[in-house]
């Protein structure tokens, strides 16, 4: 029995360290942000374009994922590796395809984990996925305290920022080079049936077309802001901390915070109890919440408040995107839903940069997400029969 245990534990161990590492690779574009503007000399607007770049082409690598998972793995671990590598020492102009290959490679690792762990673990794969979501979190709340803690009583001048951006992208390439060997040297496990895949969901589609349903346009809308407000919040909310003159504990803490409350959220809401509660009222509260977080982060942009928004804002946000999700899905299970997803992540941090750049203040360009949120709240008053959809469905049976 103790073996029997112990060899779950060594199969699950490295899904679960990798996938954390995940966490702390995705948020450090947003957490490196403001020495990044500083060593290419970007105004808002161009590191908005950075954002764009790295969350749309990342977008993307979930579709890459396919045969053998553990190579999967390992070819979004090695694609990581050159990502971090070329934004460490990019240029002005060569950074958007540096970000943007980085981005790419974390997104094929985290869906190939995901699918791995699913294959491996198919009678517990619904828990097994909530635990992978939650230990995201736990390396999205190091992400900002491992990018920017080197930088500790140094000046951001150019050659610093260069330095320390550098630093820390080499410790990312280098963890997920070890990844990568790792992964090959994992035993073999069972290729996904990508034909199997595409004919379930194929048949999924014709009833569905029967049936004369698809994605409620409120919902899509709701997805969108959901990615949206938490990638501008996450992408910005350094940059926001430091120009407020906060000192680099408070910089440090308010984007820790935000991913500490995401992250406590989403454990509140896999229990039980949480799943009784009504989802137009989760969602409801939710957003009145993030609302007022965001108000708050802009009316007093100072100290302590920074800190305590940026943390009800990430306690408010958590539950969003799953319950958005999962409502969808049971209207039309397609990709229709997480491509609204990929294109919300990209296109408000873009905004916020475009508008903190015209507007020539980072409060105004916040103002983005303020909105996003605030319509949403409106949105989910009209969507009651939006978000009960047509019954319940499960991502279970297109992945066998």
């Amino acid at each position: 029995m103790s073996n029997t245990i112990w060899n779950e534990i060594r199969r699950k161990s490295f899904l679960y360290v990798g996938f954390i590492a995940t966490g702390v690779a995705l948020t450090i574009p947003g957490a490196l942000l403001p020495l990044l503007l500083v060593r290419w000399s970007m105004n808002d607007a161009r590191g908005g374009l950075l954002l764009f770049s790295f969350y749309a082409v990342g977008s993307f690598g979930s579709y890459c994922a396919r045969g053998r998972m553990n190579w999967s793995v390992a070819r979004g671990a090695l694609l990581t590796v050159l990502g971090a590598i070329c934004l460490g020492w990019a240029g002005r102009w060569t950074a958007y395809g540096a970000i943007a290959l980085y981005g790419l490679g974390l997104s094929l690792t985290m869906t190939s984990i995901s699918l791995l762990l699913s294959q491996r673990f198919p009678q517990q794969r619904r828990l097994e996925l909530t635990r992978l979501n939650l230990v995201w979190a736990i390396g999205a709340a190091l992400g900002p305290w491992v990018a920017l803690r080197s930088t500790r009583g140094a000046a951001t001048t150019q050659a610093s920022a260069v330095l320390h951006a550098q630093h820390v992208l080499l410790g990312v390439a280098l963890f997920f080079a070890l990844a990568a060997v790792w992964a090959v040297a994992m035993e073999a496990t069972p290729a996904v049936d990508v034909g199997a895949v595409a004919e379930r969901a194929a048949i999924a589609r014709k009833q569905d077309a029967r049936k004369g349903m698809g994605v409620p346009w409120t919902l899509l809308i709701l997805i969108f802001g959901a990615t949206g407000v938490e990638a501008a919040a996450g992408g910005w909310l350094t940059s926001f901390a430091q120009r407020a003159g906060d000192s680099l504990g408070i910089t440090i803490g308010a984007a820790t915070f935000l991913w500490v409350g995401s992250f406590v959220s989403r454990i509140v809401h896999s229990t039980k109890w949480a799943s009784r509660l009504p989802e137009r009222a989760v969602l409801g509260s939710s957003m009145l919440a993030m609302t007022a977080a965001l108000g708050l982060l802009l009316a007093w942009p100072a100290g302590i408040v920074t800190m305590l928004a940026a943390l009800v804002l990430g306690l408010a946000a958590g539950p969003v995107y799953p319950l958005v999700i999962a409502a969808a899905l049971r209207h039309r299970e397609n990709s229709t839903a997480f491509a609204v997803a990929g294109v919300g992540a990209s296109i408000l941090p873009l905004a916020t940069g475009a508008l903190s750049n015209w507007t020539h203040s980072l409060r105004a360009g916040l103002g983005v997400p303020l909105l996003a949120a605030a319509v949403m709240t409106v949105l989910v008053s009209v969507s009651g029969n939006a978000l009960r959809g047509r019954g319940e469905t499960s991502t279970e049976a297109l992945l066998g």
